[in-house]
């Protein structure tokens, strides 16, 4: 199991690529899903809201596509545009999510957030598919405030832009990049339509569920 310290639903999944600026990708009723009570790190009352509000799909898998990609980007609509993603709320620990973002047959990406001191802190875990670290990983930033209940944006620094995950309530979870107010790349993935969990992404074969599949 990683370890928490370093740490998302919620690359497929979006600036989920490889590389760490922009590259990474835009992640229910879970019975085991994460609760306030039960955590060792308190956040700031609208990041708790947020946590519960991704933590409640814990277990659930949901449909998604690269809803915006940036007027141009001829390299991310090779990558994202027209391809098949599934979110997976796959692990939920006391401290950590874990949310895979799976595109096409490509499971090469995990969404890690965790609860950290000052916030919530986004690491995208990319592996090769004998589960080897790719060149690239465990990349990402924290938050730099307490965001709202439906979103909150991981800055790399001034300037710099970052990734955001979204909550629409009961309609979306997003994963993106953004920079300078302006979406990079943005995946959205339908919360009203679940579907069978996909199988586990490369590297955490075998590690279970948690909570175990429905």
């Amino acid at each position: 199991m990683r370890n928490a310290t370093i740490i998302l639903f919620l690359a497929f999944a979006v600036g989920c690529e490889s590389e760490p600026e922009n590259t990474e990708e835009p992640g229910g009723n879970g019975s085991m899903a994460a609760t306030s009570e039960e955590v060792s790190v308190a956040l700031a009352p609208e990041q708790e809201e947020f946590w519960e509000n991704l933590a409640k799909y814990c277990g659930q898998a949901f449909p998604g596509h690269a809803a915006v990609i940036i007027e141009g980007d001829a390299r991310r609509d090779s990558l994202y545009g027209g391809r098949a993603m599934v979110a997976h709320f796959r692990q939920c620990f006391e401290d950590e999510l874990r949310i895979p973002g799976h595109i096409d047959d490509d499971r090469s990406r995990t969404w890690i957030v965790t609860r950290v001191d000052g916030g919530l802190d986004l690491r995208h875990d990319h592996r090769e598919r004998d589960g080897s670290d790719a060149s690239n990983t465990m990349y990402g930033a924290a938050t730099s405030d307490g965001g709202t209940p439906i979103r909150q944006d991981f800055t790399r620094g001034e300037g710099e832009g970052g990734w955001v995950l979204e909550y629409v309530p009961g309609e979306r979870f997003s994963y993106g990049n953004r920079t300078e107010g302006e979406w990079l790349v943005r995946f959205d993935f339908d919360l009203t339509d679940p579907v069978d969990p996909p199988p586990p992404p490369w590297g955490y074969e075998q590690e279970e569920a948690h909570p175990p599949p429905h």
